[in-house]
């Protein structure tokens, strides 16, 4: 009831919203970044376009996802915990008995698209989908988009869909692009997905309409593919090390005040190796890795340059809030610290399948501990930049905002900027009502009150976090408990001198996933 009372309320307060104060909104993800990445976020990556964004808006030192892709992607674009939308996995159905992991967006939940649709928004989506990809109608248009050009089933590729099994690229409904017929020479996704979506915003602003964009890249997910003058750019950058490139970022999270002083680097992670114990022959190799890596993220940054200077072409920019995160931390699957390409072609080409290992995962989730698919600070930690001329204040632009905040909030703040009505029913389906709180007031200067913690859960890991305190497990493995205002990076567990403390959160998580559907007592089938 209290959470349908904060539904009502965010409405109700901004139904009064004239079409022309409607904001466009630009949602933008990528794929397997870590917290550290990005200029703005202590990396040496070159992000000019997004330090931009967030010296002219805010950019928050506490932002949550869910840990791994499919699952954000369904919290993000719902407003509920991902076991709530259905997709508490990936897109393998779980069956009947296990409602939270149906593999698509069930018609328990709205999508930010079918919520903005009575609002007057043209609603564009470009890139991964990774939301149900069996049926056309759980594809975009079957789901309150307008617009679709992308990848139904998820990433895997760059420059040709036929080098990854079973993906295809679709525009609107119809398959363009499968194992059989490939794009033009040149054709490269991130490249793609944004010149595909500024056409659309081109046809939104013609006629007048408020759009809504969300814009999903595969970028920087394995397999490591990008163009050669990107990878140039970096070549020799990184022969350094991870265990310097570590420390240099650390000390700049904390020049950048999104890291306390206190809050010490994690340690190299048990299984990499220190780099002055590699090699010459494998130093090269291992730069090149993190090259090809890094001209990914790169070139992320070029398309949001793209965009920026559309939006200011077409006459739009100061009214559109631009929106950019990640959809979990660095990713180390392959269970190879040092990466490894088992394609037939070399590192960074169509044909590569390169993979840049835990060594370097633990340098994109720096300062953190863990990785993608964990529920510790490295797995869940994404940078969140908001951008709106119009609708930010002045007085807080190029702050950092250390509020905790998570994906579940996106839905709420943009349904109270658009002015747009969050459904009790939809299609003769009775929904549910959304899980976050608006983050409009921090926009303004202001705090955000929170009346129940944020929760997690992934193929049995699981966490909680409240007001300090955070609770954690690996699968199998005991609760551990920490003092995030002390201990960000995780180093110091009191579970054992705060067995009260810990007791407390557990029985919070335990009520949290009896009622949004998480499946317990063994990992659900991958």
């Amino acid at each position: 009831m209290k959470k349908l009372l904060t539904t009502l309320l965010i409405y109700s307060a901004s139904v009064t919203i004239s079409a022309a104060d409607k904001p466009n909104i630009i949602l933008i993800m990528t794929d397997d970044m870590g917290y550290s990445d990005i200029g703005c976020y202590g990396g040496e990556i070159e992000t000019p376009n997004l330090d931009m964004l967030a010296k002219n808006g805010v950019h928050f030192s506490q932002f949550y996802n869910t840990s791994r892709c499919s699952p954000t992607r369904s919290s993000l674009i719902s407003g509920l915990y991902s076991h709530q939308a259905g997709m508490g996995l990936l897109t393998k159905d779980q069956g009947e008995h296990n409602p939270g992991y149906r593999g698509r967006l069930m018609e328990r939940c709205v999508t930010i698209a079918e919520v903005l649709r009575p609002q007057g928004y043209l609603s564009i989506t470009t890139g991964k989908w990774h939301m149900g990809h069996e049926k056309k109608e759980w594809w975009p248009l079957g789901r309150g988009f307008d617009r679709f050009y992308g990848c139904p089933q998820g990433g895997g590729f760059f420059f040709r869909p036929s080098s990854w099994g079973g993906r295809t690229v679709v525009r609107g409904d119809e398959v363009i692009y499968d194992k059989e017929r490939d794009p033009a020479e040149g054709w490269y996704a991130t490249d793609a997905w944004t010149d595909e979506g500024l056409k659309y915003v081109e046809e939104a602003v013609a006629e007048k309409k408020p759009f809504f964009w969300y814009l999903a890249h595969n970028a920087p997910h394995f397999p490591l593919q990008a163009k050669p003058e990107d990878i140039a750019k970096y070549r020799g950058k990184y022969k350094a090390g991870w265990d310097v490139i570590r420390q240099q970022r650390y000390e700049k999270l904390v020049k950048l005040g999104l890291i306390d002083k206190n809050h010490k680097l994690a340690p190299r992670y048990k299984h990499v190796p220190a780099w002055d114990s590699l090699s010459e022959e494998e130093k090269d190799k291992q730069d090149e890795r993190m090259a090809i890596y890094a001209a990914m993220v790169d070139c992320v940054d070029q398309n949001v340059g793209k965009i920026i200077d559309s939006l200011k072409r077409l006459g739009v920019y100061d009214n559109t809030l631009i929106i950019f995160l990640s959809d979990n931390g660095g990713q180390s699957e392959g269970k190879r610290p040092l990466g490894f390409n088992r394609g037939k072609g070399a590192p960074g080409t169509a044909e590569s399948d390169t993979h840049y290992g835990t060594c370097w995962a633990n340098v994109s989730s720096a300062p953190f501990r863990k990785f993608k698919n964990l529920i510790h600070e490295g797995g869940i930690s994404t940078p969140l930049i908001a951008h709106w001329p119009k609708g930010i204040s002045a007085s807080i632009r190029g702050s950092i905002i250390k509020q905790t905040a998570h994906v579940i909030d996106i839905m709420p703040t943009l349904v109270e900027l658009s002015g747009a009505q969050y459904p009790d029913k939809h299609k003769g389906h009775e929904i549910i009502p959304m899980e976050g709180v608006s983050l409009k007031p921090l926009f303004d200067g202001g705090t955000i009150e929170r009346s129940d913690a944020i929760y997690f859960e992934h193929t049995g890991k699981k966490g909680v976090r409240y007001g300090k305190w955070k609770l954690v497990c690996t699968y199998g493995l005991k609760w551990e408990l920490y003092d995030m205002e002390n201990d960000r990076t995780e180093l110091n567990d009191l579970a054992s001198k705060m067995p009260e403390k810990k007791a407390q959160l557990a029985k919070m998580w335990e009520a949290w996933a009896a009622r949004c559907f998480v499946k317990k007592g063994k990992k659900p089938n991958k």
